[in-house]
């Protein structure tokens, strides 16, 4: 029963981290693009917050990504 609910948690953490990983190059992108477009002080606020967030959905992912690991060393010890 544990092994089942272990498989998806583990599944579910995955599609976390799929959602997450898109996230990060399409808020990174359109904060280059911010940057790179036209200079004025409300993109380049609008484009450091993009940035900031970016880096805040990237350590989500890392984070997610230790319990993935995690989960799979539990995972082999059960068999």
């Amino acid at each position: 029963m544990d092994n089942i609910f272990e498989v998806e948690k583990l599944n579910s953490i995955r599609n976390e981290m799929t959602h997450l990983w898109g996230s990060v190059f399409v808020t990174a992108g359109g904060s280059i693009a911010l940057f790179l477009n036209s200079s004025s002080l409300v993109n380049y606020v609008l484009g450091v917050a993009g940035i900031i967030i970016s880096i805040i959905m990237a350590n989500a992912y890392f984070i997610r990504r230790n319990e993935v690991v995690k989960i799979l060393k539990s995972l082999e010890k059960m068999q």
